[in-house]
């Protein structure tokens, strides 16, 4: 699956709606009410510019990962080893 930070026009199934549902979430616990539809625009381009930095950090620095992999096969011994990630898939506009 690749990561898809969202745009303003194209923001279903991103990473920014994921954000302004968490946003709505805790202020309906914070609150006791729904987040205001008021300043709904400014608030997915924050919410965009927050998500398209993110994915575009994580894809700029897939040298940073690491993946370990421990693992017993059967009638064997244990094996062990590591694996860089080379890449980072996305879809969408990335800024």
């Amino acid at each position: 699956m690749a990561l898809k930070a969202g745009t303003v026009a194209d923001f279903s199934g991103s990473l920014a709606q994921a954000i302004e549902d968490a946003l709505k979430a805790e202020h309906l616990v914070l609150k006791g009410e729904p987040l205001p539809d008021q300043g709904l625009d400014d608030r997915r381009m924050l919410l965009v510019a927050i998500a398209q930095g993110v994915v575009r950090y994580l894809k700029n620095n897939v040298d940073a990962y690491e993946i370990s992999v421990e693992t017993t096969l059967i009638n064997a011994v244990d094996a062990t080893g590591t694996a860089a990630v080379d890449d980072i898939g996305t879809v969408g506009t990335l800024y």
